[in-house]
């Protein structure tokens, strides 16, 4: 079974397929991580692909309209929240480093700032989150100019934006809560809730699965309790499904349980 998964599913896609052969169910589970970007566009282009995990609707809407995903049998699994990490230099490895405490300080010249590229899911996000401070009457358009100003870098998945910032090449990047869970070497803080975004995880098998059933076994477990479980463990909030009924008389219309 070969499951395409947004790159910031990787840990818990890990785990969970661990959890998920140890519970008796057979069959290898192989995992392609990446922008949900990369992997929409490789779904377009006939990759094959039994799942597909992606961190926006957008990109799971993309995979709709190239053939591969039936409407009917997406279903949102996971949500997630944007988080400002700080870098090791910003942390306190370098004493030349700018010292990074708050939202506001941010926008102040001489701060390396790491985010996604546009068309990745995490950047797009970002780019709401900037949005909603430029209305915000505490930050405004002069904060959102000040971020963008200190911008040096825009990666291609949300990994990159982590390593930089475990590396010490950058001192604040915004990355999903769930990046920062069990990462202990960085620094973090919390995006105020009125300017935050919930970054929203659909699933679905695709239209022309080698392995339907196994496929179909593999989202079920996600949706169990344990399944749940693995995913809150790494920082996801699995709340959002219950805000979501009708998607879940659309997969289950669809024969995919």
């Amino acid at each position: 079974m070969t499951v395409f998964a947004a790159a910031s599913l990787t840990d818990v896609f890990q785990e969970a397929a661990q959890s998920f052969s140890s519970g008796g169910h057979t069959g290898n589970v192989v995992f392609n991580f990446a922008g949900s970007q990369q992997l929409a566009g490789q779904l377009r282009e006939g990759a094959r692909a039994d799942i597909f995990a992606s961190a926006d609707e957008m990109q799971m809407q993309a995979a709709i309209d190239a053939g591969r995903i039936g409407k009917g049998s997406v279903k949102t699994f996971a949500c997630n929240q944007l988080m400002i990490g700080f870098g090791r230099r910003a942390a306190g490895a370098s004493s030349d480093a700018p010292e990074v405490k708050s939202l506001l300080k941010l926008a102040q010249p001489g701060h390396k700032i790491v985010v996604g590229a546009e068309a990745v899911p995490i950047g797009q996000y970002t780019r709401q989150f900037l949005a909603n401070a430029a209305q915000d009457e505490r930050l405004g358009p002069d904060f959102r100019a000040g971020f963008e100003a200190n911008i040096v870098s825009e990666e291609q998945n949300v990994r990159g934006i982590l390593s930089k910032l475990q590396l010490g090449e950058a001192d604040a990047g915004i990355v999903y809560a769930s990046d920062l869970a069990g990462v202990t070497e960085l620094s973090r803080m919390e995006i105020p809730a009125h300017l935050n975004i919930s970054a929203v995880y659909p699933i679905a098998l695709t239209r022309d699965s080698r392995q339907p059933e196994q496929a179909a076994t593999f989202i079920t477990f996600l949706f169990s309790e344990e399944g749940a479980a693995v995913l809150e463990s790494h920082g996801f909030s699995t709340h959002c499904r219950a805000e979501r009924p009708e998607e879940t008389s659309n997969f289950a219309a669809s024969g995919a349980f």
